[in-house]
C-alpha cells in the first residue's frame, strides 16, 4: 500500500504541474472514468481473472476540433488464490500451500487522441499514450509473501466513441476499449499486458 501509494503521489504531482501550463490556454479538458483490465498472454499464467478495480484520470489540451494530446494516469487492481497445492521451493523441498498473487499497476502515460468526426450523436475516435508503468508484484505463499516493485514502460492503443452531451462544450460521454502492452519480464513474469474497457465522461475547466 505504501508503494502504491508513494507512485500515485509522483503521478499527483505530475498532473498537478502540467495543469497551470494547459489552464493558461484556457481549453484545458479534464476526463476520468472506470476501467475493467482482462489479463491476456503471459500475464494469464500468473492471474486470469479480470480486474475490477480500475480507474483513469487524464488532462488534455485540444489542438483542434478533432485532436487532443494530454497526460493520464490509471490505477489496475488484479489478485487471485489458487487451492491449496505442493509447491517445490527450488531447494529440493516439497510444500505445501495456498498461493495467491497480487498485481498492482499504475501507468502515467503522454497521450494523444484523433477523434474521426466532427458531428453527430456518435463520435467515434482512436488513441494511443506511452509512458512508464509503476508496478507493484506480490506472492503469497501460504502466510508469507514478498512484494517487489518495478518501474517499467508502457505502450497503450485505445478506439471507442464519445456522446456529447452539450451542444456548447466539449462535454461528453466516452465508452471504449483498449490494449495495454506493458513489458515486465521480472519475477518470473514476462509482460503484464491486458485488454480494457472503460466507461467515463469529459469535462472542460475554464
Amino acid at each position: 500500500m505504501r508503494t502504491i501509494l508513494k507512485y500515485g503521489g509522483i503521478a499527483a504531482i505530475v498532473v498537478l504541474l502540467a495543469c497551470p501550463v494547459l489552464h493558461a490556454q484556457d481549453q484545458l479538458e479534464i476526463s476520468g472514468g472506470y476501467n475493467v483490465n482482462i489479463p491476456t498472454g503471459a500475464f494469464k499464467d500468473y492471474i486470469t481473472h479480470p480486474g475490477y478495480k480500475g480507474f483513469t484520470i487524464g488532462l488534455a489540451y485540444p489542438i483542434n476540433d478533432q485532436l487532443r494530446v494530454g497526460l493520464s494516469f490509471g490505477y489496475n487492481d488484479f489478485y487471485q488464490k489458487y487451492p491449496r497445492q505442493v509447491y517445490d521451493d527450488g531447494k529440493g523441498n516439497a510444500i505445501s500451500a495456498v498461493v495467491s498473487n497480487s498485481v498492482q499497476q499504475l501507468p502515467l502515460l503522454l497521450t494523444a487522441n484523433y477523434t474521426l468526426v466532427k458531428k453527430g450523436f456518435i463520435r467515434p475516435y482512436v488513441g494511443a499514450g506511452a509512458g512508464v508503468n509503476f508496478v507493484t508484484f506480490d506472492q503469497y505463499l501460504g502466510e508469507f509473501d514478498d512484494p517487489r516493485t518495478r518501474t517499467k514502460w508502457a505502450l497503450k492503443g485505445e478506439a471507442g466513441f464519445y456522446i456529447p452531451l452539450s451542444s456548447y462544450s466539449s462535454t461528453a460521454i466516452k465508452i471504449g476499449g483498449s490494449y495495454n502492452y506493458m513489458p515486465y519480464n521480472s519475477d518470473g513474469v514476462k509482460n503484464l499486458d491486458t485488454w480494457g474497457i472503460e466507461a467515463g465522461i469529459r469535462l472542460p475547466i475554464h
